[in-house]
């Protein structure tokens, strides 16, 4: 298959964060610059979701692979027992991925970000080339694989010009990810956008996933923002930036937007000006939607507890 080289070049973006924080219109934003291509669904959802891509390569969070003692080459038969082992259980997550890409992630029935799925933005041909490849090299280095992967992937989508700087992508995991992303893409950035935590569950009693309570959603957000945390604790320093929704649309829009351009290290450019003027306006935060969909003695002192808990351990929140 063969690519332009500026497209192997891309650096990629890696927008994310506990999701309803404004991961798409970001996307939606930076895809306005003639430097940046954001992918096409803006969530492929099959890198960093449960069960994707990078699950197959590392393995799932909870079984902690990355995190396992290596085992010398000189104690060759536990050597070859654990690679034999850890090859099986990679065929099996293939199995896995495959499915769900095909009856998932491919073509999504639903409003985006979740949809419009995968088809939007590449040829079913290419996209099964590219899995087929992948899988058939499954016993070599499983980290170059996925690099390789995603190239194919990312120059195979429809509307590349190969003369792009970046190439953006905004599946909220992607931030509980990002010790797994860097491994692939070590010149990666990564962009954290936050929300106040409230407004964040008031949207989500909106969907029709998730949690569906006010207090189920304390407990499901209070688990992303430490995963979340987690992830960005092994981004440096100068590959991430923190961006705050209200800030973004509201609070300090002209600062948070040449943040956003000093960060890239890109000029402004007219037209994604415009949309951040035009597009980006506060009604978009919906602050303080909370306190009349949400509000009461219950989830005030349920949400007072989760900030002091996050607090005595340090987890990055977003604005109160």
């Amino acid at each position: 298959m063969a690519h332009s080289p500026k497209t192997h070049n891309l650096t990629p973006i890696f927008v994310g964060g506990t999701g309803r924080s404004g991961t798409t219109i970001l996307g939606d934003l930076l895809n306005e610059h003639s430097q940046i291509r954001t992918s096409n669904p803006t969530e492929i959802k099959f890198l960093s979701n449960r069960g994707g891509l990078l699950d197959v390569i590392f393995g799932s969070p909870s079984l902690k692979l990355l995190d396992r003692k290596k085992i010398s080459m000189l104690h060759v038969r536990t050597y070859r027992q654990r690679k034999r082992r850890d090859l099986d259980a990679r065929y099996l997550r293939m199995q896995e991925f495959k499915e769900r890409l095909w009856q998932k992630w491919w073509e999504i029935d639903a409003q985006p970000p979740h949809g419009p799925g995968l088809h939007a933005g590449i040829d079913k041909e290419a996209l099964a080339q590219i899995i087929s490849r992948f899988e058939k090299s499954l016993k070599g280095n499983p980290s170059r694989l996925g690099t390789r992967f995603m190239n194919d992937f990312i120059s195979a989508q429809l509307d590349s010009s190969g003369y792009e700087k970046y190439w953006a992508e905004t599946t909220p995991m992607n931030i509980s990810y990002a010790r797994q992303l860097l491994i692939l893409y070590p010149q990666a950035r990564f962009i954290v956008m936050r929300r106040d935590p409230r407004d964040v569950i008031a949207s989500l009693l909106t969907k029709d996933w998730g949690p569906t309570t006010p207090l189920e959603g304390i407990e499901w957000i209070e688990k992303r923002l430490r995963s979340d945390s987690f992830g960005e604790s092994f981004i440096p320093d100068n590959q991430l930036l923190v961006v705050n929704l209200e800030d973004l649309v509201s609070n300090s829009p002209k600062e948070s937007y040449q943040r956003i351009l000093n960060f890239l290290k890109v000029i402004d450019e007219p037209a994604m000006r415009a949309f951040h003027q035009e597009r980006m306006s506060s009604d978009l935060a919906s602050s303080g939607r909370w306190k009349t969909q949400i509000d009461s003695p219950e989830f005030s002192q349920a949400f007072t507890d989760m900030i002091q808990r996050l607090e005595h351990d340090s987890v990055k929140f977003g604005l109160i």
